[in-house]
């Protein structure tokens, strides 16, 4: 397992030096303004690059060789998973770190705001990756990414056609409250998710 992990890492390296400077590009641009886009652009770009990962696997063949060795189709599965959570969480930190660093260069405190920014993006990150890897082991990576999209925009055009009713979104006094449905969603979500990739890539054949 933790073999299949590393690999994944290793495979990354090339893009962590792309995503740098990209970090640093962002950092210039929108940490002076106050905006908190930086925040969850460093998170979800960390959070898609497991997409990567098994697009690599695809082009090399991985899975047909490692499946040779001593390597259960469920570790291969869960690997992938954990990757996700590792990156995902990687760019938490370095979301947390940039806006740190910046809030001393900028002579502004470290409120609690920009750490409960990084907690929901985290979450919502850890969601659409549980959507998207059952769907590229069913369809390839190329429509996974089709459909990622679509159920991106499927929320957000259900919310503009609510507003544009006027029908009256839920409201509640206690925030707390959808911080701990959206972390129950996301620990759901993952869940379901891995044992739905595993019956798919189960029934696959390389």
């Amino acid at each position: 397992m933790k073999g299949l992990i590393l690999k994944d890492l290793l495979n990354l390296k090339s893009t962590f030096k792309m995503l740098s400077v990209m970090m640093v590009f962002f950092a210039v641009v929108f940490l002076p303004q106050g905006n908190g886009f930086i925040f969850g652009m460093i998170i979800l770009m960390f959070a898609m690059m497991v997409v990567t990962t098994i697009s690599y696997d695809d082009l090399a063949k991985w899975d047909a060789y490692a499946l040779t060795m001593p390597v259960t189709r469920a570790e291969m599965v869960l690997s992938k998973y954990l990757v996700m959570v590792i990156l995902n969480t990687l760019g938490a930190v370095l979301s947390l770190t940039v806006g740190f660093v910046g809030s001393i260069i900028m002579g502004k405190s470290f409120d609690l705001e920009i750490l409960a920014i990084v907690g929901v993006i985290y979450l919502v990150a850890l969601i659409f990756g549980s959507v998207i890897i059952p769907l590229i082991y069913k369809f390839g990576t190329e429509k996974a990414r089709l459909m990622l999209f679509l159920c991106a925009l499927l929320p957000t055009a259900l919310i503009l056609l609510l507003e544009q009713f006027n029908v009256p979104m839920p409201t509640t006094g206690n925030p707390w409250i959808y911080l701990f449905l959206l972390i129950g969603l996301s620990v759901a979500g993952v869940i379901l998710s891995y044992l739905i990739s595993l019956k798919i890539y189960t029934k696959k054949e390389f």
